[in-house]
């Protein structure tokens, strides 16, 4: 219940902003939300600590900061993404007749935002908004791999390589190696790093910009997902991908 209260408050300062009151004193915080003065002052500080809230220190006034703004350009990303990639996320499945996923890098791990499921009754569920490592899965390994060295570095530098199962890459310099396999070949693999029985192929999509914005996956159970079919869904996968990053602007 104390959480929902803290919850509330930090929502009640949030909606005090409008186009009207870009920008609100501590004053005018507390007169708009009726709470105690120290706890919006405790609320709002807080919120200028991880750029929720900004605090401009000559006149003490407060107004939105980056974070919110960072938010919701990868909520307006990720809704015109998968907009744009869902026609060929149709066609991938129906030429695959496997589950195929549509993630973005959010921080250290990867979110599902888009999926369809196999018509299959031994299938991958697709759980739409489901977050998984970066390090040990195809869809996670296709944006890694591609992000500028700077930024990989970084999140390589940040993760823990958790084991799942007895095939996940759990040393640094391997899974460097793989990268730049990956990065070689246009395409990620993972062989049952992240779920036994699981695998999954990936590939990057790009922005106008040529950044990495998201990838794509076809996934199934290692029974059907053999080597074999693995090469003949690769230049499916691809096509798609390319597809999906021509529509976003890219033009390699």
């Amino acid at each position: 219940m104390i959480h929902l209260q803290s919850l509330e408050r930090f929502i009640s300062i949030l909606e005090s902003f409008s186009a009207e009151h870009p920008e609100l004193s501590l004053g005018e915080l507390v007169e708009k939300t009726n709470l105690p003065k120290p706890t919006v002052y405790r609320i709002v500080e807080a919120m200028v600590k991880y750029n929720i809230l900004s605090k401009n220190k000559k006149t003490m006034r407060y107004k939105v900061g980056v974070k919110l703004f960072e938010l919701g350009s990868i909520y307006l990303a990720s809704m015109e993404l998968r907009d744009i990639a869902f026609p060929y996320l149709d066609w991938l499945q129906r030429q695959t007749g496997e589950s195929i996923h549509l993630g973005i890098l959010d921080g250290n791990e990867v979110v599902s935002i888009e999926g369809l499921e196999s018509a299959h009754s031994l299938r991958l569920k697709v759980w739409i908004g489901k977050r998984a490592p970066v390090h040990c899965t195809a869809i996670g390994k296709a944006i890694l791999a591609f992000l500028p060295s700077e930024e990989q570095n970084e999140i390589l530098s940040e993760i823990s390589l958790e084991s799942f199962t007895k095939s996940t890459i759990v040393s640094m310099e391997e899974l460097e190696i793989e990268l730049k396999k990956v990065k070689n070949e246009g395409i990620s693999k993972d062989l049952g790093e992240h779920e036994d029985g699981i695998h999954c192929i990936g590939a990057p999509i790009f922005d106008r910009k040529g950044n990495v914005v998201a990838s794509i996956s076809v996934s199934g159970p290692a029974v059907r997902m053999t080597e074999e079919k693995m090469k003949k869904y690769k230049p499916l996968l691809l096509k798609a991908a390319n597809g999906i990053s021509k529509k976003l602007g890219y033009s390699s």
